[in-house]
């Protein structure tokens, strides 16, 4: 019986990666490689692929690569997930392109196989009322949505095989696995709120959440889902947030507590007990400790099987805390039950996660990423491997 969540993933068309194979995943996996050699995109390709029954997890990964809005529209930033062909200079062309994902593990998907095409016309009847709600709350516009010429979008299919789909309509069924109905999502370039309101197909999808080097700036949303896992009344709540204030007490000894509260009633806030300042609110303490108090309630709520998925694992924790924080990531990641897959380019973060494994070493994984003309190779570097190359011969593995 497969003992994590992925055991082997393979991902071809996806941005620059081409025929990658991840074989062998353990609990924890590190990926290196030099920049541009497709580290971030395994990542953001395996969060698709968590998500196999919800398209819309498309705009919250180009959301997280382009936080600050580069791109002419989302639109554009969902066609440059997929292989180019040179014609999209013409601002006619009607670009159609596809990539595919399979994996195996306890995750019961098998394959993923998704389809990208332009298109021009109209949201439906139910996009066209939520639309003009929207256009009517906003103060200074007209009653009614003004369409003058035909929309351009995107839609994107997912053709999803599955040992175990949920409740749709079958397609075939071979006898150990189905395929479904496509699931098929459109997404409009005048949609100024685009996929916010598309996440309701959660069925089948593997727990899986992704932190990015600016993660830790949370925000109201991430506030009121982290108090309803570390903040209820129940005894597992209470467990996480002993493991928050486990971790956060590695870089500030003098913090006792973790609460969320509001002192004038207004919207709540994290906020942290410390013995000098009494409570202050998570906002005046320095980065390594917001992405601490993320990481560890991150976990907590992937707990019984999730991914999680770590861009830049050493972001915001200085070289002196590596190792502490690194061994308080591998026993809460083994005590919850969550498989981690991060980057790094920091050869000290390496030598820390081999440090910091110590008698569970082969808990760790690192994969060399390289790309080439026609692929993307990998490298599978096992624990006892890495241990003597940095140990004993010193070799760079990035």
């Amino acid at each position: 019986m497969p003992q994590h969540s992925l055991e082997k993933v393979w991902i071809d068309g996806f941005r620059g990666l081409r025929n990658l194979s991840l074989d062998g995943l353990g609990p924890l996996n590190i990926l290196v490689g030099e920049n541009n050699s497709g580290k971030t995109s395994v990542l953001e390709a395996l969060s698709i692929l968590c998500n196999p029954y919800d398209p819309s997890e498309w705009l919250a990964m180009v959301r997280r690569r382009d936080f600050g809005g580069l791109d002419e529209t989302r639109v554009q930033s969902l066609r440059w997930c997929f292989p180019q062909t040179g014609e999209l200079v013409d601002s006619e062309f009607m670009f159609t392109s596809r990539c595919e994902m399979k994996c195996s593990g306890a995750f019961p998907l098998r394959n993923l196989h998704v389809e990208y095409k332009d298109i021009v016309g109209e949201p439906s009847p139910r996009d066209l009322e939520r639309l003009e709600r929207m256009v009517r709350r906003r103060p200074g516009t007209g009653d009614a949505l003004e369409m003058e010429e035909p929309w351009r979008g995107a839609e994107i299919a997912h053709f999803v095989e599955s040992d175990a789909a949920p409740n749709q309509a079958t397609l075939f069924d071979s006898g150990t696995h189905s395929t479904i109905e496509p699931i098929v999502m459109q997404f409009w370039e005048e949609d100024r709120m685009m996929g916010r309101h598309y996440r309701s197909q959660r069925e089948g999808n593997l727990p899986t959440d992704t932190l990015t080097p600016y993660s830790y700036q949370l925000n109201r949303l991430q506030v009121r889902s982290h108090s309803q896992q570390l903040f209820s009344s129940e005894a597992d709540s209470t467990r996480g947030r002993e493991y928050v204030l486990e971790l956060i007490t590695q870089f500030d000894p003098d913090i006792v507590d973790i609460q969320i509260a509001s002192f004038r009633g207004g919207r709540p806030a994290i906020y942290l007990n410390h013995k000098r300042m009494g409570p202050a609110p998570l906002s005046v303490f320095g980065d390594a400790l917001r992405r601490a108090v993320l990481l560890a309630s991150t976990l907590h709520m992937l707990k019984g099987g999730g991914v999680l998925l770590i861009d830049e694992l050493e972001t915001g924790i200085h070289v002196g805390s590596l190792e502490r924080v690194f061994a308080w990531l591998a026993k809460a990641a083994r005590q919850f039950d969550v498989q981690i897959i991060a980057t790094t380019h920091s050869l000290e973060a390496v030598d820390a996660i081999v440090s910091a494994a110590g008698d569970r070493i082969d808990d760790l994984v690192t994969f060399h990423l390289d790309q080439t003309g026609k692929e993307t190779q990998v490298k599978r570097i096992a624990a006892d491997l890495l241990l003597r190359l940095r140990r004993e011969r010193g070799l760079d593995v990035r």
